[in-house]
């Protein structure tokens, strides 16, 4: 008997093309088409935005915009949980109506800050997967409220990485059942052969300059003022070293962009420190650097453009907390720094300046270890084996349920 494929709907809270939009665009573009039919649906405040909508549009993927809730924080002062609260009655109700009206059979919420898709599904008793990219450590409230509500509205919980395990695991210690590692993947043969010097000459940079690099959404704690900082303490020691940061800012938060900006100016390193607003060519910008660095000043969840670089060939430098710990072999592939400490930062960018056929093995290791361990194809046949137990779980009478979802989660 030939079963129709089963309709899942994929709930995503922005529209732009960072790390947990393209890690969803990946994983959609290499669903088993004849298993999954996907649906994904988006807040209808970043349509202006067009970028992962235009991407599924391309590729033939149903695409939705709704008004509902995305935790952001311009809508945690008291003003704005007004609009927040209304936004999540009118986003639930939304997804039971999409979940309804295409029969959809499984929900899959991508990133902690979309909760409708979570009570849709609960709702309407359909299995739920909540992809967490995020490890959450300010307001500290928030996870104290958010995490047992993943836990508890979720049939299983999957992660980017064991250190968001066991930040979630602070909160919930009697959840880890629910909890799945799932690690991100990228198409690693994407960032071969990438034109770096194209990249170069558009901006300016000398072909002979050693170049070290960071993109990156620029916000609070991507650590963009921290490369600053670094920036400049390795001026100071070492002539001919460049740096280039690429990345915009979301609309709401164009001061972050202002500061950053500023800190280049009066810290006398306008000549050669380069800031780039986003740019759709991350596979050149990968590939025109001598280093990567990731300085996020809080702990990152698995940062996608960390594999990438490493697809790329190149040597990272990232903070030792987080996700990077998992995907940096450190002294193997690249070096880890005392996050938030810009000497710490400047010592091991001069470690690889100094020593640059050192940068250029690590890249070649690095470009092994992703290989092996971060393809995007091991990614996306993890989450359908998933999909694929929780949809046949829950075609199973009620009684079996409860014992199949804990053997599934954990499995």
């Amino acid at each position: 008997m030939k079963h129709e494929p089963a309709n899942i709907l994929f709930v995503h809270g922005n529209n732009d093309l960072y790390g947990g939009d393209i890690a969803l665009l990946e994983l959609i573009k290499r669903l088993d088409r004849k298993r999954f039919r996907p649906l994904v649906v988006l807040p209808n405040d970043t349509r202006h935005i067009n970028r992962l909508s235009a991407k599924l549009e391309r590729e033939g993927i149903a695409c939705r915009f709704v008004r509902m809730a995305v935790i952001r924080r311009k809508y945690l002062a008291a003003s704005g949980l007004i609009m927040l609260a209304v936004n999540f009655v009118a986003g639930v109700v939304a997804l039971m109506y999409l979940i309804w009206r295409n029969k959809v059979e499984l929900v899959h919420s991508n990133t902690i800050a979309v909760p409708c898709g979570a009570f849709a599904a609960q709702l309407m008793r359909r299995p739920h997967v909540w992809h967490i990219h995020e490890i959450v450590t300010r307001p500290a409230i928030a996870c104290k409220i958010l995490h047992p509500v993943v836990t508890r509205l979720s049939t299983v919980v999957a992660v980017v990485s064991h250190a968001v395990r066991r930040h979630i695991l602070e909160d919930c210690p009697s959840q880890g059942g629910k909890i799945r590692v799932i690690l991100d993947g990228i198409d690693v043969a994407a960032f071969a052969n990438g034109n770096g010097n194209k990249v170069r000459r558009e901006l300016g940079i000398p072909p002979d300059v050693f170049l070290v690099g960071m993109v990156g959404k620029v916000c609070r704690w991507k650590g963009q003022l921290l490369l600053v900082d670094a920036a400049q303490i390795v001026s100071k020691q070492r002539e001919g070293v460049y740096f280039l940061a690429v990345g915009g800012v979301f609309d709401d938060e164009m001061h972050f962009m202002v500061s950053f900006r500023n800190a280049v100016s009066s810290n006398n390193l306008s000549r050669n420190f380069i800031i780039s607003d986003y740019r759709s060519d991350i596979r050149d910008v990968m590939n025109v650097f001598d280093v990567f660095v990731l300085p996020s000043t809080e702990p990152d969840p698995c940062p996608l453009v960390v594999l990438e670089a490493m697809a790329a060939g190149k040597a990272v430098i990232a903070s030792r907390h987080g996700g990077p710990v998992e995907q940096v072999g450190e002294g193997e592939t690249g070096l880890l720094f005392t996050p938030g400490s810009a000497d710490s930062l400047a010592a091991a960018i001069i470690a690889l300046v100094d020593n640059p056929d050192r940068a250029r093995v690590m890249g070649s290791a690095g470009l092994k270890r992703a290989s092996a361990h971060f393809r995007v194809e091991r990614y996306a046949h993890d989450f359908e084996s998933l999909y694929g137990d929780l949809l046949g779980i829950y075609r199973v009478p009620a009684l079996e349920r409860e014992k199949q979802i804990t053997s599934c989660s954990i499995r």
